[in-house]
């Protein structure tokens, strides 16, 4: 966090913070006043919508009504065809001619006489002859209909009421069903029966329509649907002037009754419509707020770097030397404080490089006094066994055998006559472990098991020197039983790369620890930083040490007791070549 950027965020904070403050604020205001208002409007909008729609329906209920104007279709109707058939026929399909013609909303007519169930026509400038034809379900519906003389039906698929030929156009049409009646007696005549394309209707409703978001509907008692305009479903119980939301939608819903029946207009209408504006208006205000702030992060960022410039030179250099590189030149920081700065600072580091050079070469000896220190602990330990081993065959007189004791432990002490070196390729460790389980090959014969599985591209890594060997002295000192059976003695180690660390995997027969000994065993190995002065766990602490030593906290050393019995030690640090130790 440079004085750069906490200026810069600074100025970025006492901006946005207000801007984003107003914005919000300003949204959830405007938001719910412009939803109150939209709503408002609608439904004024919609209740005027509705009185239309409810103007409409009563025009063309009183289409009907002009029969009862004209005496020789209402004789017709009361009395019947009377002497003359085809002047009667005559006249009605004038009449029904006249009636098509007055309106151009009107898709087909059909008179049905009750009498002898006549049924007359009109469609597309066409009156049919007169033809029997039986009441429809709906027609039937409003001779036993005794509140009104008037049934609006839903909307449906056109069909001609007389054979007119193929339809020319295939739409759907809401019906208004008329009951003429006979003034005197209330005695019904004729059923007249006028379609009405619902497009008529759809058209009404999009008057009212301000967005192609926005649903509108017509509709009827028993969910009967005239026209709807709109993806949004219809709701299934509709009240009368209800007003409902869900959170997404707001419905209002308005009334009109017409002939004891009662129709539904409704509207739905999207959240997000009724919001826009306040939305609109919010985005204007976060606009000019990020303006404003781009213009006043450019002012900061011009100062900051003017005053910011020399820390950023002073920084650099200072990481420079955190790097260890201790040539660093301060000249670009002027003659002013920063340059005074620079130049004291400069002569600081001087000093402090002479310091730390003559204390690195002061650590450099004491790491690698500590290594000897380290190594020179082992290698008595195994000296003194393998010395006592000798003597031992010595004194059964097996001079080969003692000859190849002498040869493998001389092999042995070249590999520890050079205290200066603390790192060896895989190999070679694993090498000195081979002649090690030589030499106790000959000791024990046949009375022990051995496995060294390490795969041979691992074989050219470096690792510290003196880590498996005492592994199998710990072995022989701790887990070997010398009248057990051969497979009661098992040793094995197991070398694999797992990422970039390199793991070691050895376990050995010896005796159970219980959780007790483990823990003191590692709080000995891990914790003490004291000799532990020929006590139980002395090779594996030095191995441990060693690999601190060399990798600090990239190394583990940990051990277990498997379920199988015995003691398991595992290693892991990183997988090093020869051109990276060196």
């Amino acid at each position: 966090m440079s004085i750069r950027t906490k200026l810069t965020g600074m100025i970025a904070l006492t901006i946005i913070v207000p801007v984003i403050l107003a914005t919000v604020i300003s949204f959830w205001y405007v938001k719910d006043r412009e939803r109150e208002r939209g709503l408002q409007l609608t439904e004024w909008s919609l209740e005027r919508g509705t009185l239309q729609m409810e103007r409409y329906v009563s025009d063309l209920s009183r289409l009907p009504t002009s029969l009862y104007a004209n005496r020789d279709v209402l004789d017709i109707l009361e009395y019947g065809p009377g002497l003359s058939l085809e002047q009667t026929e005559l006249e009605v399909r004038r009449a029904l001619l006249g009636m098509y013609l007055s309106r151009e909303d009107v898709a087909q007519i059909q008179l049905l006489m009750l009498e002898d169930m006549d049924s007359f026509a009109a469609y597309k400038m066409k009156v049919s002859p007169r033809s029997k034809r039986q009441p429809s379900e709906i027609q039937q519906q409003l001779l036993k209909y005794e509140e009104s003389r008037v049934l609006l039906e839903a909307s449906h698929p056109l069909v001609p009421y007389h054979d007119f030929g193929p339809l020319v156009s295939e739409e759907e049409v809401v019906t208004l069903h008329f009951r003429l009646d006979k003034i005197e007696t209330d005695q019904p005549l004729a059923i007249l029966s006028i379609d009405i394309p619902e497009d008529v209707f759809i058209g009404q409703l999009a008057s009212l329509q301000n967005n192609p978001s926005e649903s509108l509907w017509f509709v009827g008692g028993g969910n009967q649907v005239f026209a709807q305009l709109g993806d949004d479903e219809i709701p299934q119980n509709v009240s009368t002037n209800s007003l409902s939301s869900d959170g997404k939608h707001h419905r209002i819903v308005k009334s009109f009754e017409f002939e004891n029946q009662t129709f539904y207009v409704g509207k739905s209408i999207p959240d997000r419509l009724l919001t826009e504006p306040a939305s609109r208006t919010s985005f204007i205000i976060f606009v000019v707020g990020m303006v404003s702030l781009v213009l006043a992060l450019i002012g900061a960022t011009y100062a900051s770097m003017r005053l910011t410039t020399p820390i950023k030179t002073l920084t650099s250099n200072i990481w420079r030397i955190e790097q260890g590189d201790m040539t660093v030149s301060f000249d670009s920081l002027g003659n002013d404080e920063f340059g005074v700065l620079g130049r004291q600072f400069k002569r600081m580091i001087e000093r402090i490089d002479d310091l730390i050079q003559r204390e690195y070469r002061l650590a450099l000896e004491n790491r690698t006094n500590e290594l000897r220190a380290l190594q020179a602990q082992t290698n008595p330990h195994f000296l003194f066994n393998a010395l006592q081993s000798i003597g031992t065959l010595a004194l059964k007189g097996d001079g080969k055998t003692v000859y190849r004791l002498i040869t493998q432990l001389s092999s042995m002490m070249r590999y520890t006559m050079h205290p200066d070196e603390s790192l060896v390729t895989l190999k070679r460790e694993v090498d000195h472990l081979t002649s090690y389980i030589r030499l106790q090959q000959v000791r024990f014969p046949d009375q022990f098991e051995i496995e060294v599985d390490v795969p041979e591209p691992l074989l050219d890594l470096i690792v510290p020197k003196m880590i498996l060997q005492p592994l199998a002295e710990n072995f022989f000192k701790h887990g070997f039983e010398r009248d057990g059976a051969t497979a009661a003695n098992r040793f094995s180690v197991r070398i694999h790369q797992s990422g970039s660390n390199l793991v070691i995997h050895c376990e050995n027969s010896g005796r159970d620890l219980s959780d007790e000994e483990l823990t003191l065993l590692k709080e000995r190995i891990e914790v003490s930083t004291e000799p532990l002065n020929g006590a139980e766990g002395t090779g594996l602490k030095n191995i441990r040490d060693r690999l601190m030593l060399n990798y600090n906290r990239e190394a583990q050393f940990m051990l277990a007791t498997p379920e199988t019995g015995g003691f398991r030690i595992v290693m892991r640090f990183p997988a090093v070549t020869e051109a990276d130790a060196s």
